[in-house]
């Protein structure tokens, strides 16, 4: 009977520690830029990065902003304009800041990790109040943005214009 309950136990061990071999993410999704990458999602660290750069940018704390990013972020914005680093985004954010007075409010995050790159991505969906010809306006944009030892270092703006909401009906 001892022999049996090591022989159990050996059994049982062998089998406990082979399901346990740990395995490699599959991922989902393609990238035609990456043949093969595959994504999963990644962690919640890489959306509190997005939150409170976009906090800064509402506060206007443009030093703050500029300690959010690396040395060489690169934005293209949904027009498919581009800035290259953080002096030619300090100098955007200083005239555009005052001009349109953007707000942001974040409505959506999601963070996800390229596997074969280890790259930490965040796609986000904002709705954007700006001043546009002196009305105020909303607009809708989807980021996509690369964030790099805990620096935002590029992304892309998606923009969708709203209508505006229609007349209020005279109930009188």
């Amino acid at each position: 009977i001892k022999t049996m309950r090591k022989l159990f136990i050996l059994i049982f061990a062998v089998t406990f520690t082979a399901c346990n071999v740990p395995v490699e993410p599959q991922g989902a999704g393609f990238f035609t830029a990456q043949p093969g990458e595959k994504y999963i999602t990644g962690s919640d660290d890489v959306t509190d990065v997005w939150v409170k750069y976009i906090e800064a940018h509402n506060n206007r704390q443009i030093d703050e902003i500029m300690s959010m990013e690396t040395d060489t972020i690169s934005i293209t914005g949904p027009d498919g304009s581009r800035i290259n680093g953080k002096e030619m985004h300090e100098q955007a954010l200083n005239a555009w800041f005052p001009a349109e007075e953007p707000k942001w409010q974040i409505y959506w995050a999601m963070p996800y990790k390229a596997i074969s790159k280890d790259e930490s991505w965040v796609i986000a969906g904002h709705w954007v109040d700006l001043t546009v010809e002196g009305e105020r306006v909303r607009k809708a944009h989807m980021i996509d943005a690369r964030i790099v030892d805990g620096l935002v270092d590029l992304f892309y703006v998606y923009q969708l214009d709203v209508p505006p909401a229609p007349p209020a009906e005279d109930t009188e």
